[in-house]
């Protein structure tokens, strides 16, 4: 193969669906770049035999050890993309694995389980062990621990090794969401009930694996493509000679997606727990307090002082919360314009809806559209 000056390769698993987010990343850049790919069968994708003798401009992807000094020494830049190794590669821009644990860990807290379990089996490199270490730190921060699946055999058997104490239900983390549904399957198998007796979060928001199977269960969103788009500009910022950073580039998980498979009553007063629910089916509507205490045929003064007391918050905070939580959805996967969103969220001005957007998040709406689909700069 003869070296083209502007070629770029992607080493990855195009099977993959953190792979294709990270791929649509790299595009996103490669708009602007005049990049030229390599492609085998029209798919964006190099083995790494092939690799091992390509003479391109630069390469993005899954890069070994022994493949980053092979490239290296012929004169190619790379960048990594996956947390493989412990000792990965200085140019990467990695998924923070140990945040996204955290995030898994406050998740299922704030959904007020005690119990909680996990897995990462089956998972190559550091990244499932990486999520799980961070799960059950941020669990032992609040004085709680989890039992840990190892192998296929204790999750096959999660049902049994679960239902002990089987009226305190437990918190499942899988660092994957393709483990998050065998551990599903086995206690339905087992005949736990999904989420009353396991509540399960998983790993990367597949749609198939979350969404095409009853029931559905949460994940978290990476928000990859901001992975991929990092990665294409650390490279354009190699192949014109710059230094590689001193550390790798760490992209924080964009957002929880819950569904039914969490979908557990953590409110123990019936009362706040039905405003929870009006508040939120009627987020995209310009609902007020006194709407909700009237759906609820109830004193506003007895309603204020049992919801703060149970969530933290005012109703109005709430409904506010609420709102944003909506906005937010809609910022990222939608094109709509600020002020047709504003109003699908319940605000008739634009000037009051960013007011609010800024005090819930910190941003601007545009901001924070633009940090999701380019990444933080």
């Amino acid at each position: 193969m003869g070296r083209t000056s502007t070629e770029i390769a992607l080493h990855i698993d195009f099977n993959s669906h953190y792979y294709r987010n990270i791929v649509r990343g790299v595009a996103r850049y490669a708009a602007v770049s005049g990049w030229k790919f390599y492609t085998h069968r029209g798919i964006p994708e190099i083995t790494k035999a092939d690799l091992m003798q390509w003479q391109g401009a630069g390469v993005i992807g899954r890069i070994t050890p022994e493949l980053e000094k092979n490239l290296r020494q012929r004169g190619i830049p790379s960048v990594n993309v996956k947390a493989d190794y412990v000792d990965f590669p200085v140019a990467s821009v990695l998924m923070d694995n140990e945040l996204i644990g955290r995030e898994a860990a406050r998740y299922l807290i704030e959904k007020g389980l005690r119990r909680f379990a996990t897995t990462a089996w089956s998972i190559q490199g550091a990244s499932g062990q990486l999520k799980v270490e961070g799960f059950i730190k941020a669990l032992q921060q609040y004085g709680y621990d989890a039992t840990i699946l190892a192998t296929q055999k204790e999750i096959q058997q999660a049902g049994k090794v679960l239902q002990v104490e089987k009226s305190e239900p437990v918190g499942f983390f899988a660092a994957e969401d393709f483990l998050g549904r065998m551990v599903m399957d086995a206690c339905e198998d087992a005949g736990l009930r999904i989420p009353e007796d396991i509540a399960v979060i998983g790993v990367d928001n597949s749609p198939f694996i979350c969404e095409m199977l009853s029931p559905t269960m949460s994940s978290i969103e990476l928000g990859a493509e901001r992975v991929g788009y990092q990665a294409a500009s650390l490279l354009n910022r190699l192949m014109q000679g710059c230094a590689v950073p001193d550390e790798p580039i760490m992209i924080a998980p964009e957002r929880i997606v819950g569904r039914h498979s969490t979908d557990i009553l953590e409110i123990q007063d019936e009362l706040v727990a039905r405003a929870l629910r009006f508040i939120r089916d009627h987020a995209a509507e310009p609902i007020t307090v006194a709407e909700v205490v009237d759906a609820l045929f109830c004193s506003r003064r007895v309603l204020e002082k049992r919801f703060r007391k149970e969530v933290g918050r005012t109703l109005h905070e709430e409904i506010r919360r609420s709102r944003i939580e909506r906005a937010c959805e809609l910022l990222r996967d939608s094109d709509m314009l600020i002020e047709v969103l504003a109003e699908a969220c319940g605000y008739s001005r634009r000037e009051r809806f960013n007011a609010a957007f800024l005090q819930e998040t910190g941003k601007t709406p545009s901001a924070y559209r633009k940090e999701y689909r380019f990444g933080k700069s």
